[in-house]
């Protein structure tokens, strides 16, 4: 029954619920491209978008089809996709974690309220100058959900058991408690680079290269490298200054001097060369009167008083240094402009020398020991990485993206890097986390991949395959491929390998079987129950448990 008051109460809450952005028959516009339908005509077999055409090669095609680049429009009845997407977009303005939403009622669909959706259009409205970024700031606990940008130290220290962690558990309990219990086996990150590590980041986050990698600085040219290109510096350094006086120089300008001095009187062997000499002084000095006895002792007096007048001659004989020191004395002019000539540098000592002596003449000189040694320490922490590494994990990245599957791959417009998902494990409870390395959504078919690097050069082309799937078992990536899958709802799994051996860079596309995945899944479950186990009873058994011969 009908009743005016209740039915403007219906009709209130209609006008709310198109202001809150539902869809209400009659109000909401059917055509707006917005709205996605729920009908039943959605085909019941999913197109295949990943076809297998042989020899290791994928066709990936219809994943392009679908794509932003090829301007061909999303179902618009693939709903799941439609809301994840939007979610996505949603939360990433925000700066928050990526994770399903869901309404009091639990259906699934994201709660918005009008007041929230009037702040979101406010915010549109600021300029983009005004709105600054905010910080991403991660929980300490991570619920269920699925979150983008999770950086690497926060996802491993996160809660929840990981994929890492079960293939521990899979050596042996006693190191899976010892490791991620206990933690007495502590396996702190290496500067030594893992060339895994780098292919990862230039394949998959090449923007996020320079966070993670220190790479060797490249040596400028000109700069000095060994002590062979200091001594050709220094030399030619030497050779353009004004030519410094020798010590042989200087003794023959000290010599020229003396050379033009009064010689002072001899004071005489005998009586007659005493009176010889005083006879020759300057009438002054001929101090004994005339008509008094001249004896040799008074004429030597005033010999003596004559040559004490005369100018001292100056020394010629010892160092350099010695030798400009006389020279001052005389013409203390030409020693001053001696002294603004610039001195020759060193040509001998050690490397180390050598460099302080050409820096004295050139500070801002480059030199390729100080640039490594200032590398080397890694004041930040960073992995280093060689030019030559570098160069090699180049050439892999080029082989990776120009592979006709992996590249498409790797470059697709729809693809999420390094996603993180956060789950309870149904059977035993326990928290789970995984986090693939690459993943697609594209009409509804949740793509998920794996980028590994291998070493192979040796192995035989008629055994690779096998090698190929021994080294998934062996390395229980068939178990992770399944905790992926469970966890981050993935329909299909891939693994990229690609060899890194210098100049030898093949890539191989190896899609988890149907078998692999149960197989997988068969060794999850039960490496879980033993860890719940563990938990439970506070028994973690050796790998060893009893004697045998």
């Amino acid at each position: 029954r009908h009743t005016p008051e209740k039915d403007a109460v219906e009709e209130a809450n209609r006008q709310l619920a198109a202001a809150r952005g539902e869809y209400v028959e009659g109000i909401s516009d059917p055509n707006d491209p917005k709205w996605v339908k729920t009908g039943t005509s959605q085909p019941t077999t999913e197109p295949e978008l990943v076809k297998n055409v042989g020899n290791g090669i994928f066709d990936v095609s219809a994943l392009m089809q679908n794509s932003s680049t090829h301007g061909t429009e999303t179902n618009p009845e693939t709903t799941s996709n439609v809301q994840v997407q939007k979610a996505d977009s949603d939360e990433k303005q925000a700066g928050d974690a990526v994770q399903a939403g869901e309404d009091d009622l639990g259906t699934g669909k994201e709660a918005v309220t009008v007041e929230n959706q009037n702040q979101a259009e406010a915010q549109q409205n600021v300029p983009e100058s005004q709105q600054e970024e905010p910080e991403a700031a991660w929980p300490e606990y991570f619920e269920p959900g699925r979150y983008e940008g999770v950086p690497n130290e926060v996802y491993h220290a996160a809660n929840g058991i990981s994929s890492t962690q079960v293939k521990d558990a899979r050596v042996s309990l006693m190191y899976f408690n010892a490791r991620h219990v206990e933690k007495t086996i502590v396996k702190e990150r290496s500067p030594v680079l893992d060339m895994g590590n780098l292919v990862h980041a230039l394949a998959l986050q090449p923007e996020n290269l320079e966070a993670e990698f220190s790479v060797e600085p490249e040596i400028p040219e000109g700069a000095f490298t060994t002590t062979a290109t200091l001594r050709e510096f220094i030399d030619a350094h030497n050779a353009s200054l004004p030519a410094l006086l020798s010590a042989d120089d200087i003794k023959a300008l000290l010599e020229e001097y003396n050379a033009t001095l009064p010689s002072q009187m001899p004071l005489g062997a005998s009586v007659d060369e005493t009176y010889a000499s005083y006879e020759q002084l300057p009438e002054e000095f001929q101090r004994i009167e005339n008509g008094t006895k001249h004896t040799a002792t008074a004429m030597k007096a005033c010999i003596k008083e004559y040559n004490v007048t005369l100018p001292a001659p100056v020394k010629t004989s010892g160092s350099r240094d010695a030798l400009l020191e006389q020279l001052a004395i005389i013409n203390p002019d030409l020693v001053a402009q001696e002294a603004q000539k610039s001195s020759p540098l060193k040509v001998s000592g050690t490397k180390a020398d050598l460099i302080q002596a050409v820096k004295s003449v050139n500070p801002a000189v480059v030199f390729a020991d100080e640039l490594l040694d200032a590398w080397r320490e890694n004041t930040e922490g960073k992995v280093l990485v060689t030019r030559q590494q570098l160069s090699t994990a180049l050439n892999i990245q080029k082989a990776l993206l120009e592979h006709p599957t992996a590249g498409k791959l790797l470059t697709h417009p729809s693809r999420a890097v390094e996603v993180s998902y956060f789950g309870i494990d149904e059977e035993t409870g326990l928290e789970v986390r995984v986090r693939p390395d690459l993943e697609l959504d594209m009409g509804g078919l949740r793509i998920g991949a794996d980028l590994k690097t291998i070493s192979m050069w040796n192995i035989k082309q008629e055994g690779l395959r096998a090698k190929l799937h021994r080294e998934i078992i062996d390395r229980d990536y068939h178990l992770s491929a399944a905790m992926y899958c469970e966890t981050a709802a993935l329909d299909q799994f891939f693994w990229i390998f690609v060899n890194k051996d210098e100049n030898y860079h093949w890539v191989a596309i190896i899609e988890a079987s149907t078998e692999l995945l149960e197989l997988g899944m068969l060794e999850y479950r039960k490496t879980m129950r033993e860890i719940a186990n563990g938990f439970d009873t506070g028994e973690w058994s050796a790998p060893i448990t009893e004697d045998y011969t």
